[in-house]
């Protein structure tokens, strides 16, 4: 365990690029009806494209508006630029060869697959520094079989978690940097970036911080991590800021990086200079000082804006929070979750806490000590983090890899010992096995609980997840396509899809800067019909249109068995809706609006 040492890189390299071969194989085996399908697994990662689509067609760069949603405001996206980056990128490099469709297609394949190329390569590194070539191989291994991770490198999968995992196991490499200056800054860099990307980035980077706080606490000449880390989380956030958003949009915002959080970090950045010249005061004086410095930075920005106080979504309307934003699965603590689910999730997290404080504890050598301590603490943060918002799980397993793979490759050791009894042997490799997938539990008990119970056969079909309907966007599109552009009410998760595939508008997806919209939609699918007419005539729509097998127009009928959503998954749609045999093999639903708007806006003809 020597941070100071580098590993062949020659042979680091070939088990890294092995086990990403490997992983891509799976995931196409495992992917492949989805990606001929042209599914994605998430709603965001289809707005995504749509944004990128947008950028190319000529929107500025600094306008993240989606106008096709709740037309013709549109809807303020708080989406960073810097993920737009390399997806445009490919689809620039591909389309004088392939074509702009195709092009987005082996885009959005092969975008994914080389972050997750990205996160296994800081793994190795990081893992082959720490212990072995061969380690390091394990700890790759072991991200390739973590679930929560693993969902977020998928091919399709091209919406913004994926690099913000990639940015924490770069700070990760920059705390275990001997060079304190340079690792300072790859920490404020990459925290920076993942700040823009995405304010949930802001608890890890407080623990990265306060790790380099603690450093210099235990070590008063340990002080260039903590300085040139807070600098370069100041100076690369106010340039990430102006190169992505530009001065267009100075207002406040809780759900991304403000005007506010600037000076906050500015402020923590000169805070933490100032602290240098009390190196030789008193730990307790320097803690004080520290704190100080903390609280007047949180101060900064609830001072600007303090109902961020309460979090990006404590202002939602509470229609809309019980159901939409309850239901995003993603965003939920964990608590939420049944147990199957819970060991997925926690699982890889909660071993690498383990293996962490395992090394701690036997480390050799003081410098040792220190470096497991401050891995703890940051293991145990992003553990804390991902309790508390499920897709959080996926930057915690990921850093799990590391301490877990020496944990991994010291159990296989400890069971090859054959003067062990067979029994003690076989618990010692199902420990093993347990390491390397901790879902073996739920697998174990599934696969008996099928055995020991007969088939029933479902009374009605199964409400589906986005990914797994049985709807065809392919389908809907060329039906959608014969008709000029419209406003279309459909429920949240199709949204994205459509406006997509087609040149027409919807009223809302879900994005909780599109709240207005969002509160309609839900209003009127649990409304009683005639109460429902007046929104979507309100919203100008003149199409309706639903997949009958997605949970969200399950959760609809369910709250409300005398609404809209209800009537119409019963087939008893109310008088003002005209049955439209839109797209036929979809198994979308669609009916025509009978009272057209006023202004004939919906009868907007395509361009072209």
């Amino acid at each position: 365990m020597n941070t100071s040492s580098s590993p062949p890189r020659g042979a680091l390299a070939i088990r890294v690029v092995i086990v990403w071969v490997l992983l891509c194989a799976l995931m196409f085996v495992a992917k492949g009806h989805a990606l001929f399908m042209h599914r994605f697994p998430d709603p965001d990662d289809a707005l995504r494209l749509v944004q990128v689509r947008d950028l190319l067609a000529g929107q500025s760069w600094f306008d993240v508006h989606q106008y096709r949603i709740a037309a013709p405001e549109g809807v303020p996206m708080h989406w960073s630029r810097l993920v737009d980056i390399p997806i445009a990128a490919m689809i620039l490099a591909l389309r004088p060869l392939l074509g702009q469709p195709l092009a987005e297609t082996m885009t959005c394949i092969v975008v994914p697959l080389l972050t997750l190329l990205c996160a296994l390569a800081l793994i190795g590194r990081l893992a082959g520094r720490l212990f072995t070539v061969e380690i390091a191989g394990f700890s790759c291994l072991l991200a390739a079989l973590s679930v929560p991770a693993m969902f977020q490198f998928q091919p399709m999968r091209i919406d913004h978690h994926a690099w913000q995992i990639v940015l924490a196991l770069a700070a990760l490499n920059g705390l275990a940097e001997t060079d304190r200056a340079k690792g300072g800054w790859i920490i404020g860099l990459s925290m920076a970036a993942s700040l823009a990307i995405s304010i949930e980035g802001l608890p890890l980077t407080a623990a990265f911080v306060g790790v380099l706080a603690l450093r210099f606490l235990r070590n008063r000449a340990d002080v260039a991590g903590l300085v040139h880390g807070s600098a370069a989380l100041a100076l690369g956030s106010i340039a990430f800021f102006l190169g992505t958003r530009g001065l267009t949009d100075l207002a406040e915002h809780c759900d991304t990086v403000s005007p506010a959080h600037l000076a906050a970090f500015a402020a923590a950045a000169l805070g933490c200079l100032g602290l240098t010249a009390l190196r030789n005061r008193p730990p307790l004086a320097i803690a004080a000082a520290g704190a100080a410095v903390a609280a007047i930075s949180a101060a900064i920005v609830l001072a600007a804006a303090p109902s961020c106080a309460n979090g990006a979504f404590a202002a939602l309307d509470p229609l809309v929070r019980k159901f939409w934003y309850a239901n995003v699965f993603e965003g939920q603590p964990v608590w939420n979750l049944t147990w199957r689910e819970l060991i997925f999730m926690v699982g890889p997290p909660v071993i690498g806490l383990a293996a962490s404080l395992r090394l701690l504890q036997i480390a050799p050598t003081a410098t040792e000590r220190a470096w497991w301590f401050d891995f703890t603490l940051i293991m145990l943060a992003a553990t804390l983090i991902g309790l508390m918002v499920t897709r959080a799980c996926g930057a915690a397993a990921l850093i799990a890899t590391v301490p877990t793979g020496w944990l991994l490759r010291d159990r296989i050791d400890i069971a090859r010992i054959a003067a062990a009894p067979v029994w003690r042997r076989v618990l010692r490799y199902a420990t093993v096995l347990l390491l390397v997938f901790p879902g073996v539990p739920v697998v174990t008990v599934d696969a008996a609980t099928q055995v020991a119970l007969p088939a029933r056969k479902p009374q009605t079909a199964a409400p589906q997840a986005y990914g797994a309907s049985s709807c065809d966007y392919d389908k809907l599109a060329v039906g959608l396509r014969k008709l000029p552009d419209t406003d279309i009410f459909a429920p949240l998760d199709p949204g994205p899809r459509i406006i997509l595939d087609t040149g027409h508008r919807v009223i809302a997806t879900g994005h909780h800067r599109g709240v207005a919209g969002i509160h309609d939609v839900i209003a009127a699918f649990i409304a009683p019909p005639d109460e429902a007419k007046a929104i979507v005539v309100k919203r100008h729509a003149t199409l309706l249109l639903i997949c009958p097998d997605q949970i969200e127009a399950d959760n609809y009928r369910t709250a409300a068995p005398k609404g809209l959503m209800a009537a119409l998954l019963s087939n008893r749609a109310p008088s003002w809706l005209t049955p439209v045999d839109l797209a036929p093999g979809s198994h979308f639903k669609a009916w025509r609006v009978s009272s057209a708007p006023a202004d004939g806006r919906g009868l907007t003809k395509r361009p072209g």
